[in-house]
């Protein structure tokens, strides 16, 4: 199983916004092949900051789902500040 996480940073005050952008970018990425999970939450101390915790079956789900992520996060650019900071990790047990 492969684990992406994607800290962003909205724009000053569009944290709620982006928040609300990424639960429905959710909700598609949700019904992909391969992926168990895509789980967005808002930071208690910094609003406009936001992590993304995905969980996918192998490194196909992984590259299905960038490729539609391409199409579904184009209203993302007016909410965030910068890039996102993208880090992938295996599960080990």
């Amino acid at each position: 199983m492969i684990v992406i996480t994607a800290t962003m940073k909205a724009r000053p005050g569009q944290g709620d916004a982006l928040v609300a952008e990424m639960n429905r970018i959710a909700t598609e990425v949700e019904k992909e092949a391969g992926n168990h999970c895509y789980l967005v939450h808002q930071s208690l101390e910094e609003p406009d900051t936001v992590l993304i915790y995905e969980q996918y079956a192998d490194q196909q789900a992984v590259a299905a789902h960038r490729d539609h992520m391409t199409e579904l996060g184009g209203g993302l650019k007016d909410l965030l500040a910068g890039r996102p900071e993208i880090q992938l990790f295996s599960l080990k047990r």
